[in-house]
């Protein structure tokens, strides 16, 4: 009984260390000149995915003579991170990160229970996948499709370009990039994708509710996470970029935006009410006159009443001007000063006015 008890437990102990480690394995045929261990490193950041150092290395095992190799470990967190599988060749250790197809690595997303079986080969510098199977395929095969497109796109910006034509091709591989973004299911292989912008500061200031609508989308799926908590501090390195560069509507944050629109809204409705406070006091003024027309003429200065008089007269703004000894300048300033008073605009409307008092 003992014996049958004995091997429940190593056979529980067997099953839970094939359970909870992560596995990663397959074949590798080399070319002449590479070292024939591969590499495991891990990327505890966003950032390292463009960063090589023999800190990052998690483990490391033998390519045997058929090019079959095997990595397990349960050494890493339960939830998703990148991880680099890469190779050197024998006189060379370093990682090169380049828009070339010379890659000597390639970067994986998995878990500790992510199983990984993958068919490669070196050629021209290079490692290639062939194949890739195993319980974390489908976001792996985005990012190696996103990094086969990103190579392709990155190889038309070398050479001798105009500065217009390297602007353009720049502009179109952001642009996929975002779309790329945009598309995954999976947010950190948007993140993955994200990551590859090359200028965020510029990009950010144009679609910064791209930025913003990842940032939900990340939170939600991985609320607790180091790679969410990075992107949280990238993005408020791009709002203070953004913030201390330009203050631009439809670039700044929105309630920027939003306290623009209510300021413009407020002094609309001020010019609309000192509009409708003039109408309604030129009205005012007009009705009480109608109730007394005599009061307004009795506001009149001396010289305009005399001045009115001789309008009523039929005499001219000349003969007004010589009988009083002034300027026709002069006499016309007191004309317009009594139709203003008058609540007037033409002579015969103010001669009018003065024969409807005269014949009181």
């Amino acid at each position: 009984m003992m014996n049958y008890r004995k091997i429940f437990l190593l056979l529980f102990l067997f099953l839970s260390w094939q359970i909870n480690a992560m596995e990663i394995k397959g074949r590798i045929s080399l070319e002449e000149g590479w070292q024939p261990v591969v590499f495991l490193a891990a990327l505890n950041s966003p950032v390292d995915l463009f960063v090589a150092s023999p800190d990052f290395i998690l483990a490391e095992t033998f390519i045997q003579a058929d090019g079959s190799f095997e990595i397990r470990t349960d050494d890493v967190p339960e939830n998703p991170r990148f991880y680099r599988l890469y190779l050197v060749k024998a006189d060379i250790s370093l990682v090169e990160f380049n828009t070339t197809e010379n890659r000597n690595y390639i970067h994986l997303l998995l878990d500790r229970n992510s199983t990984i079986e993958l068919q490669a080969s070196v050629s021209n510098n290079a490692l290639v996948i062939d194949g890739l199977a195993g319980s974390a395929v489908k976001e792996n095969l985005d990012i190696l499709n996103f990094d086969r497109e990103y190579v392709r796109r990155g190889k038309m910006l070398t050479g001798d370009l105009t500065k217009v034509r390297r602007d353009f091709l720049t502009n179109d591989m952001t642009a996929y990039i975002r779309q790329f973004v945009s598309s995954q299911e999976n947010a950190l292989v948007g993140l993955y994708a994200l990551y590859h912008i090359d200028d965020k500061n510029t990009d950010f200031l144009l679609n910064s509710e791209f930025y913003f609508d990842f940032q939900q989308k990340l939170e939600d799926q991985f609320p607790i996470n180091t790679y969410t908590d990075a992107y949280n501090d990238l993005l408020k390195e791009l709002i203070g970029f953004r913030d201390y560069v330009c203050e631009m509507p439809g670039i700044q944050p929105k309630w920027k935006d939003q306290l623009i629109i209510a300021e413009s809204l407020i002094i609309v409705l001020l010019l609309v009410f000192t509009v409708w406070l003039l109408v309604t006091k030129r009205k005012l003024k007009f009705s009480q006159a109608n109730l007394n027309p005599k009061s307004l003429y009795d506001s009149l200065t001396t010289k305009q009443q005399e001045i009115l008089g001789m309008l009523a007269n039929g005499k001219t703004n000349k003969e007004i001007a010589q009988e009083l000894f002034v300027e026709v300048s002069t006499v016309k300033t007191h004309i317009n000063n009594i139709y203003r008073q008058l609540n007037v605009t033409t002579r015969k409307e103010a001669i009018d006015y003065f024969r409807q008092i005269v014949g009181q």
